[in-house]
């Protein structure tokens, strides 16, 4: 068997890589999970597993500097939403490399390597390591979506916002408390450049994933959203954007 880690900030991401992972119950025994650095380091060194699947970026560290921080090297398969990230981190240390969302045939694939590779010395190379973190470390994306209010501009944290709907040449963007503002910018401006906690989920609305609280089946293969805001907003998905939504929580 072997004994792995699941390091990763996201939710949806860890019960997607725990699904693929119970699919090998002959191979691979998950022994826990971790949504940061610091905990990771601390399930790692209790559990000392052989294996990580490990997200390169994390809210407190990134993946690197949590190698770099344990007292032993396991076999490494990073998971990102970045590919040029992944590919770079793979022909330099990783056993392999998954990019986001994590696919069932792809997984695959890295569980022969999990086993081709078990036993053999991989040494890393730290120096190299925090080289390559400091020439992959992305910008830092921005806080806050400016709003023109007539002689001013409000800046409202992408955290704040519920969702964004289409409203004729506008855009309302609706916070969580219940307030809201228009936006005179189109929703596929606004898509492009939104941070990935945002998803489209209808042709006339974009929501924060990070506040989807509940979700149910409707006609014709559409979902309703529940979120946690103050009004307890539903929004009912396109049929189109279904699959996306499912993949993106791990929905199978």
């Amino acid at each position: 068997m072997i004994r792995l880690v699941i390091i990763d900030d996201e939710a949806p991401a860890r019960l997607r890589a725990r699904t693929l992972v119970a699919q090998y119950p002959e191979v691979l025994q998950l022994l826990g999970e971790a949504d940061c650095a610091r905990a990771g380091i601390e399930l790692i060194e209790a559990l000392r597993p052989d294996a990580l699947l490990l997200d390169i970026q994390l809210p407190d560290q990134s993946g690197f500097e949590l190698l770099a921080a344990l007292s032993y090297q396991p076999m490494v398969v990073f998971t990102t939403a970045y590919s040029a990230y992944a590919v770079k981190a793979f022909e330099t240390f990783a056993v392999d490399y998954l990019v986001k969302p994590l696919r069932a045939e792809r997984f695959q694939l890295t569980v022969e390597q999990l086993q081709q590779y078990r036993g053999a010395a991989r040494t890393i190379d730290m120096g190299q390591l925090q080289d390559l973190l400091e020439q992959l470390r992305p910008p830092r994306p921005p806080l806050a979506l400016p709003i023109k209010k007539r002689d001013r501009i409000v800046l409202v944290e992408y955290g704040d916002i519920a969702y964004l709907k289409a409203e004729d040449k506008y855009v309302r963007v609706q916070l969580q408390d219940g307030s809201s503002h228009l936006l005179g910018r189109s929703l596929s401006q606004l898509e492009q450049e939104l941070p990935e906690a945002f998803a489209r989920v209808h042709r006339s609305y974009i929501v924060n994933t990070a506040l989807i609280g509940e979700i149910h089946k409707y006609f014709k293969g559409r979902l309703i959203l529940q979120l946690k805001d103050r009004e307890q907003s539903s929004i009912i998905s396109g049929a189109s954007y279904t699959a996306a939504i499912k993949q993106l929580i791990g929905w199978t």
